[in-house]
C-alpha cells in the first residue's frame, strides 16, 4: 500500500484506538446499576456478562480487573470494568 505523500509520518503520529476512558459508576452488591454517559445517567438493565483479567501479577504494575457487559436498554450495549488494584472504573469501547 503506498502512504499518502501529504500525509506527514513518524511516531507522533501514531495513537492507540479504542482506548479506556474514565466512567462514573453506581454500584450495588458488586454489581453495576447505572453508568453516567454524556452527563446524565443511565440505568442499567440487564448485567450480560461478568469475566475477570488477572495477568502479570509477577510485574510492578500487575493487571486486576472485572468487566462487566451491561445493557442499558434501547439497544446500547457497554462493556465497562473496574481496575482492582486501583478502585477506578472505566469504559472500554471495542
Amino acid at each position: 500500500m503506498e502512504s499518502n505523500p501529504r500525509t506527514p509520518s513518524g511516531p507522533h503520529r501514531l495513537r492507540p484506538l479504542n482506548g479506556p476512558e474514565p466512567a462514573a459508576v453506581k454500584v450495588d452488591g458488586g454489581l453495576p446499576q447505572a453508568v453516567q454517559l454524556r452527563g446524565s445517567w443511565r440505568p442499567v438493565a440487564r448485567t450480560e456478562e461478568v469475566w475477570r483479567v488477572d495477568d502479570g501479577w509477577w510485574r510492578p504494575d500487575p493487571v486486576a480487573r472485572t468487566y462487566f457487559r451491561l445493557d442499558l436498554g434501547e439497544g446500547l450495549v457497554l462493556t465497562v470494568y473496574r481496575d482492582d488494584e486501583q478502585g477506578t472504573w472505566w469504559i472500554q469501547r471495542y
